[in-house]
C-alpha cells in the first residue's frame, strides 16, 4: 500500500483531503513527534504489520521539527523496507529493488551532522547561560557533573543512534562500524543502557 501523509494546521486542508483514499492527515503542531501523532502512530502500526511499501510526504518538514525525531522516523521506514518520497526535496530513499539509494545515505549523513551541530550549539548555549547566571549570582544548581546527566548522555545524537542499533541486536563491533564511533563508546552506551533499563523496547 502507498500512503500519502500530511501534517497541517489549516482546517481547510483537512476538509479537502480527509476523505481521499490512503491519505493520512494530522491536524496538529509540527513540533509533536511523528510517532506520537494520531495518524503518525497509525502509519507506524501499518508499517509494523507489513502493509505499507511507500510513504509520500509533501516535504521532510511534515515529519517533525526535531531533527533527531525526523531521523528516527526515516530510519524506521528504511529498516522496515518502506520507501519515503519527499516531493519538495525530490527525495526517494529506495530504488525499485528495495535498496537504499546512495544519495539517501549522503542526505542522512548530512542530516545527522546538522543534528549533531544543533545539539552541540544547544549545549554550548546552555553552558553559557549557566555561567552567566553564576557570574550574576543567580545560579541555584549544583553545577559540575549535572550537565552530563544520564538523560543528557542518552540525548546525544550519536548515542541515540548507537542505542537504536543495540536494541536491534547488533554487536558492539558492528554497531561501532555502522555509527562510525569507537567500540569504547558503544560499550559505554551499552553499559549505561543496561544500568538504567534503556535497552528495553
Amino acid at each position: 500500500m502507498i500512503i500519502f501523509y500530511i501534517q497541517t494546521n489549516n482546517p481547510l486542508e483537512v476538509q479537502k483531503i480527509s476523505n481521499m483514499d490512503n491519505h493520512y492527515i494530522d491536524f496538529c503542531p509540527s513540533i509533536i513527534p511523528f510517532v506520537k501523532r494520531e495518524k503518525g502512530s497509525l502509519v507506524f502500526a501499518l508499517i509494523n504489520q507489513k502493509k505499507v511499501s511507500k510513504v509520500i510526504v509533501p516535504s521532510i518538514s511534515v515529519l517533525g521539527r526535531n531533527q533527531i525525531d525526523v531521523l528516527n522516523t526515516i530510519d524506521f521506514f528504511i529498516n522496515n523496507d518502506v520507501s519515503l518520497i519527499s516531493q519538495a526535496e525530490r527525495l526517494e530513499t529506495m530504488d525499485e529493488y528495495g535498496r537504499v539509494k546512495s544519495d539517501t545515505i549522503l542526505f542522512l549523513n548530512l542530516f545527522r551532522s546538522l543534528a549533531n551541530m544543533e545539539y552541540k550549539n544547544r549545549k554550548s548555549s546552555h553552558r553559557f547561560g549557566i555561567q552567566k547566571a553564576k557570574d550574576l549570582g543567580r545560579y541555584k544548581g549544583v553545577g559540575g557533573r549535572q550537565l552530563d546527566s544520564i538523560e543528557g548522555f542518552f540525548e546525544k545524537p550519536k548515542n541515540i543512534n548507537i542505542l537504536r542499533h543495540l536494541k536491534r541486536g547488533e554487536s558492539i563491533r558492528r554497531t561501532a562500524k555502522l555509527v562510525g564511533s569507537s567500540t569504547g563508546l558503544v560499550q559505554k552506551v551499552k553499559r549505561w543502557a543496561i544500568d538504567h533499563n534503556k535497552l528495553e523496547n
